[in-house]
């Protein structure tokens, strides 16, 4: 699948400016199945009528063709979302694998951005995502892995360590002794084989369900606390912000 193209086409009929997209999910963690669908996300810019337009417009794209997930967001939205160190969209603006980037001086704006996250904001949202993925009747590898990931990222939130995207990166930043660490790394490939709703062995639940359990009590009971300065934030953002608009608009 071209992605590129699919992209290009897709705004050929709009008036939003395309920012920047990637590849999120499955593929950008390197654990994507063989079913798995290109989960395409990013931003875009309102046209210039829109930004002045007096009337509120959608700040969100969605397109669902096939295998083919887009979600884009619009400037706005997204530096909100940034602004309060939202896990999801640091993942997209530190992903790998991009599809299209028209972001003004990029790669200093990812780097500020990130010296300015709040961890206590990651550690809250990887545990919640931990949780999510431990429904009994829905034990599939891909919500146990997603659980693994999850508990993985928010244990190296409370250390302050930003937790890599890539599965096997991830695993490397993980004490070597982890029983977690030790279960998951057997079974990746096994996931990686498997179809999305491919649920685990009954054996494998068990013991499964029981290295999630144990790490799970032991991250609920840490205290994090903020660790960024978020008017310091805010105020970076703004003005990048206006520095991206006046490169667009004029």
């Amino acid at each position: 699948m071209n992605i590129q193209q699919k992209i290009q086409n897709l705004f050929q009929n709009r008036d939003e400016h395309p920012l920047f997209y990637i590849e999120s999910g499955s593929r950008l963690w390197g654990m994507a199945s063989p079913d798995s669908d290109y989960d395409v996300r990013g931003f875009h810019l309102p046209s210039k009528a829109q930004y002045y337009d007096y009337r509120q417009h959608r700040d969100l794209i969605e397109i669902m063709d096939g295998d083919f997930d887009f979600v884009s967001f619009d400037l706005n939205k997204m530096f909100g979302l940034l602004a309060k160190s939202n896990p999801t969209v640091l993942e997209w603006v530190r992903a790998h694998i991009i599809y299209f980037n028209q972001f003004p001086e990029w790669d200093k704006f990812k780097d500020r951005l990130l010296e300015e996250v709040d961890y206590k904001a990651l550690y809250y949202h990887y545990l919640s995502l931990a949780k999510g993925g431990m429904i009994a009747d829905n034990f599939t590898y891909k919500k146990v892995f997603y659980s693994i990931r999850g508990l993985m990222s928010a244990e190296l939130a409370t250390q302050q360590i930003m937790p890599e995207l890539s599965i096997t990166e991830l695993f490397e930043q993980i004490d070597a002794n982890d029983p977690l660490r030790h279960w998951a790394e057997d079974y990746l490939e096994i996931k990686k084989q498997q179809k999305e709703k491919a649920q685990l062995p009954e054996a494998e639940q068990i013991q499964i369900l029981k290295l999630l359990n144990a790490k799970i009590e032991i991250l609920s009971s840490r205290k994090i606390e903020q660790t960024n300065d978020i008017e310091k934030l805010k105020n970076y953002l703004t003005e990048y912000s206006f520095n991206l608009k006046q490169h667009f608009y004029g």
